[in-house]
């Protein structure tokens, strides 16, 4: 930096100065409106994955709730089937013990 009258910076180192203030404040003003769009798009993103997940969760309960009543069907027709094997059982033996009974 030269110096003019009085020890002053010159016009020239002002205005270099003043001209590099401006360019660094340009690319912070990009940078900062850059930074902006990629956080806008981050928490669009971020709305987006938890109405996802939100939908997941309700099907997850719905497939729990749909299991549960399988479940509930499926050992009510074990226990049907087993009334009928028992009472096939039962008839199979009744002609015997009327047998045995004689």
């Amino acid at each position: 930096m030269s110096e003019g009258q009085g020890g002053l910076p010159s016009y020239k180192d002002l205005e270099n100065a003043v001209l590099d203030g401006t360019a660094a404040i340009h690319c912070l003003t990009h940078e900062r409106d850059h930074l902006r769009s990629r956080v806008d798009l981050q928490e669009r993103e971020l709305v987006s994955l938890r109405a996802t997940n939100e939908d997941l969760r309700r099907q997850l309960v719905a497939i729990g709730e749909s299991c549960m009543k399988f479940a509930a069907s499926c050992i009510s027709q074990l226990e049907t089937i087993s009334q009928v094997m028992q009472g096939v059982e039962n008839r199979k033996n009744a002609p015997l013990d009327r047998r045995a009974a004689l």
